[in-house]
């Protein structure tokens, strides 16, 4: 994979997320409450990458910046899942869940893998946790008595590319700083995988926020 291939993709995968977000600006009157805690985790997402982009074309380290946009993925994140799986977990699970993982990214970026370094022990949690809320999910659904048409459900979409991006990606995200120790051709065909995966998420995206969900 060349250099200039590598670039283009990354940038296409940076700011694929305008797409959803300009379609969600058109729909927001009629966006579910699961719809509207999408487009603020969309809204995270544009805004790390733009600041991620503007740091690494001035050939300045952009990693602290992931070190707090995983902490803010998680909640947003765990936010989505604690209004779908009412029915398996309780309110103060899903404290428990947000205030460990706090405390263990605090821990981890003070003792182990500091600002300078790619926080590989956090977004491996991340992957893990939100694996399990996503099986969690497929079971409440395997467990309602009515039928429901998935097509037109947004938390469908958004589980199952959440499913798709996180169990591609934890292999690479725990094993990132043993891999890499430089930009190598190694490095730029799977993190050019990792930018194709988080394209394919961002499509699972926008037919969330495209598809217009039967009320109740």
């Amino acid at each position: 994979m060349s250099k200039e291939f590598f670039t283009n993709l990354s940038l296409i995968s940076s700011f694929i997320v305008i797409i959803p977000l300009l379609i969600s600006g058109f729909k927001l009157r009629s966006l579910n409450k699961v719809q509207i805690r999408l487009v603020y985790l969309l809204l995270t997402v544009l805004l790390v990458e733009s600041i991620s982009n503007i740091l690494w074309y001035q050939k300045v380290n952009n990693l602290p910046v992931y070190h707090f946009y995983t902490v803010l993925e998680f909640l947003l994140i765990t936010a989505i899942y604690k209004k779908v799986l009412a029915s398996l977990f309780s309110k103060l699970f899903f404290i428990i869940i947000s205030s460990s993982f706090i405390l263990f990214a605090v821990i981890n970026t003070l003792f182990f893998q500091d600002l300078q370094t790619f926080n590989s022990n956090t977004t491996t949690l991340t992957g893990v946790v939100v694996i399990f809320f996503s099986l969690c999910y497929f079971y409440a659904l395997l467990k309602e008595v009515k039928y429901s048409t998935l097509e037109t459900n947004p938390m469908f979409w958004i589980n199952s590319g959440f499913l798709i991006y996180f169990s591609s990606n934890l292999i690479l995200f725990f094993m990132n700083n043993s891999l890499f120790k430089g930009i190598t051709e190694a490095s730029y065909i799977l993190w050019g995988l990792h930018a194709f995966i988080n394209i394919v998420l961002t499509l699972f995206y926008t037919i969330a926020i495209w598809v217009t969900p039967k009320k109740p």
